[in-house]
C-alpha cells in the first residue's frame, strides 16, 4: 500500500477553542482481473453512513469523515481516474473491517477476448 498523506488545518471556533481537520489520502490497492478492476481503500474507524463513493464520467471519488470527541474531524479522500464507458450501475462496493472494497467491471469493449484462428 502507498504511504499515508496527512494535511492538518485549524480553524478558530466562536469560543477560543480550535477545531482540527485532518485530511488523509488513504492507502489503497488496485488489482486488474480479466473482467474488472478491484480497488481496496483503507478507511479504518469510519461508520458506513459516513463513507461516500461517486463516479462522475471518468473520475471515481471515495471520501468519508469521522469526528473524534467533537474537536477533531478526520477526512479521508481519494480520487481515481477510470476508463471511459464504465457503467456506474454495475460498480459494487463492500465495507468490512475498515476496508472499502470496490469492483469496477470493465466495459465489454475493454475486456480481452480470444480470437479464433481459421485456416484457409
Amino acid at each position: 500500500m502507498s504511504e499515508l498523506t496527512v494535511k492538518k488545518e485549524t480553524t478558530p471556533e466562536k469560543t477560543n477553542a480550535y477545531e482540527k481537520t485532518i485530511t488523509f489520502s488513504p492507502d489503497c490497492d488496485i488489482e486488474e482481473a480479466k473482467d474488472c478492476f478491484l480497488v481496496q481503500v483503507d478507511m479504518p474507524g469510519l461508520e458506513l453512513n459516513n463513507i461516500h463513493v461517486e463516479l462522475d464520467r471518468d473520475m471515481l471519488t471515495v471520501d468519508g469523515t469521522e469526528t473524534i470527541e467533537g474537536l477533531e474531524t478526520r477526512h479521508y479522500e481519494r480520487q481515481f481516474r477510470v476508463m471511459r464507458g464504465l457503467d456506474a450501475t454495475k460498480v459494487q462496493a463492500d465495507y468490512k473491517n475498515g476496508v472499502l472494497s470496490l469492483r469496477l467491471p470493465k466495459p465489454v469493449e475493454q475486456q480481452a477476448r480470444q480470437i479464433k484462428i481459421q485456416t484457409c
